[in-house]
């Protein structure tokens, strides 16, 4: 039997800097920041008091309020792109087998601001005066459950918890799905809103986070010797993933075609990243053998780069030990610090950027790249973009406690099998 083959056919974001694939991608291009100073909670005695931030966001302009009320902000954030990547794709549901269309949905916090709002009136005022909604408002199942309801999906439907990992995880275990023959489309999407008080403060504790304060466009810094950390953000975004034959039997527009993953961990230590790494490595090399691709094909790396130069110099020198002297080559770029770093919408962020990039042909530039440290010496697409037909991309999430995650997605080609 022929391999089946899995397309995205449907794209939607709500991102700090930019929501709509267009917004999203002109600011990516344009090298514009969503990342601010935070105004919505004081912020005097935190270390990083900035972060991505989605602007102009009103959910009641996209469900009605009493759906709002009952939904997270996280929820929220996923529900709307996800009828954005709906209407994208031209999908009609109601013609098709809901029992075949299925929902995968990932987040790391959660309701985590509905758990701080809902505790201090407890402590306040009481248990009676818990809001009765309260308990789906935080649960992380609850973005998975409402864009079932709104669609009437009635397969396969999950909720995916790995960190930073979690975009690219909910992708390649919808890809699996489809592969196995389990559901013809997939609706995969993931929402954050860490930008809470007490959410905030944990990661500051960490000493992760960048503190840069006069310039908040500027406080991610991939690869850079200056870079001083990451900067949490928050959004949702959400790609249709479809099997083949069934978007081409509706005459679907196909973005393109996911040909392989791989996912390992480096078991090394729950925050810091092992300086060896190999296993990084060994997951690429993995990703590359399962869609029989050879590195020469590779032209694109959409890179993890979030600011911590550990993580920047061991996502480097794994790019280095898998490609060679090709290396220096293929543009690497991190988008993190337009959008900042919304754990696991980031992985879908990538995607559908290394989409946009095949459609246009143009790479996004890497922002704050201006002294590169001395280890990351590849082709980071600094100031600004590059025209560059691209055909394969390598997309790269690394999380905290050694989580590895590596998709590779290509233009599509009808005569192209994936292997």
């Amino acid at each position: 039997m022929e391999k089946r083959r899995v397309v995205i056919t449907g794209m939607g974001v709500v991102a700090p800097n930019g929501i709509g694939i267009d917004n999203f991608w002109d600011s990516l291009v344009h090298g514009r920041s969503g990342v601010r100073k935070i105004t919505h909670f004081d912020v005097t005695t935190y270390p990083c008091k900035v972060a991505g931030i989605v602007q102009d966001f009103d959910p009641t302009n996209y469900m009605d309020h009493k759906t709002a009320k009952r939904l997270s902000k996280f929820a929220q954030f996923t529900f709307v792109a996800s009828q954005m990547a709906v209407e994208d794709s031209g999908i009609d549901f109601s013609k098709e087998d809901p029992y075949r269309m299925g929902v995968f949905v990932g987040t790391a916090i959660g309701g985590g601001d509905v758990i701080e709002i809902q505790h201090n009136i407890f402590m306040e005022k009481g248990a009676k005066r818990i809001a009765p909604f309260a308990v789906v408002s935080i649960s992380t199942h609850s973005a998975s459950a409402i864009v079932s309801c709104e669609f009437n999906l009635r397969g396969p439907n999950t909720t995916i918890a790995s960190g930073c990992n979690t975009g690219l995880d909910a992708s390649y275990l919808a890809y699996n799905t489809i592969l196995i023959g389990d559901a013809d489309v997939m609706v995969v999407g993931a929402g954050e809103s860490p930008v809470t008080p007490y959410i905030q403060a944990l990661f500051g504790a960490t000493g992760f986070l960048s503190r840069e304060t006069r310039e908040p466009w500027r406080a991610i810094k991939p690869y850079d010797v200056n870079a001083d950390g990451m900067v949490l953000g928050e959004g949702g975004a959400c790609i249709i993933i479809e099997e083949l034959q069934h978007a081409l039997k509706r005459k679907a527009k196909i973005y393109g075609e996911i040909v392989s993953y791989s996912a390992l961990n480096e078991a090394f230590d729950l925050i810091e990243v092992s300086p060896e790494n190999e296993i990084m490595a060994l997951n690429f090399k993995q990703a590359l053998r399962r869609g029989s691709i050879d590195i020469t094909e590779v032209d694109y790396i959409n890179a993890h780069g979030n600011g911590i130069l550990s993580y920047d110099i061991s996502e480097t020198n794994a790019i280095k030990k898998v490609f060679g002297e090709l290396a220096y080559n293929i543009p690497v770029t991190s988008i993190k610090p337009n959008a900042g770093h919304s754990l696991s919408p980031t992985g879908i962020f990538q995607i559908i950027t290394s989409l946009l990039a095949v459609k246009h042909s143009i790479i996004p530039p890497t922002m704050n790249l201006e002294n590169p440290a001395p280890e990351c010496d590849l082709n980071y697409v600094p100031y600004q973009f590059l025209r560059r037909e691209v055909q394969t991309i390598l997309i790269n999430a690394h999380g905290f406690g050694g989580r590895l995650t590596a998709l590779i997605v290509r233009k599509f080609s009808p005569e192209k099998s994936a292997s």
